[in-house]
């Protein structure tokens, strides 16, 4: 009997192995599996990260292109994309001291007014040369005064 009590405890250790052996199987695949996790998330944020840096990058370059436009390019710019400006025809020319010359056509006196303002309103300019003149339609335009009656030479 001494002998069975030994192949029954020696069943039971060899039970207890393999139940010891397929718990740490199990924990070497979840380590492996929480390794890989944590690689793929390592990989996103570096991912993130190089993107972002990118982005930053484009912006500085887009920042510094627009600080570098001279003046005038920014008032020509805002007067030529102006909605209430696009049948305008201006000329914009830079003078000295932050000066600047308008010269053309605009449609009429509030489109007038708003190209004045526009180039009055930009970073760098000072003031503001107008030698700009309105078109307007034959149906605004004043009707002309009736001729002077003249004496009859009887």
């Amino acid at each position: 009997m001494n002998g069975k009590r030994w192949i029954g405890v020696g069943g039971g250790a060899s039970a207890l192995l393999l139940v010891a052996a397929a718990s740490f199987a199990q924990q070497g695949i979840g380590s492996k599996v929480g390794e890989k996790l944590d690689e793929v998330g390592r990989g996103i944020k570096r991912g993130a990260q190089q993107v972002g840096e990118g982005l930053r990058k484009q912006f500085e370059v887009v920042k510094g292109d627009v600080n570098r436009m001279e003046a005038g390019s920014r008032v020509y710019a805002r007067i030529h994309w102006d909605k209430a400006l696009t049948s305008a025809k201006v000329e914009v020319h830079m003078m000295r001291d932050g000066a600047v010359l308008l010269r053309g056509t605009v449609a009429d006196k509030a489109a007038h007014n708003r190209a004045v303002n526009l180039a009055m309103n930009t970073v760098g300019i000072s003031s503001v040369i107008d030698e700009l003149s309105s078109v307007v339609s034959s149906e605004e335009a004043a009707p002309a005064p009736p001729p002077a009656a003249l004496p009859n030479p009887k």
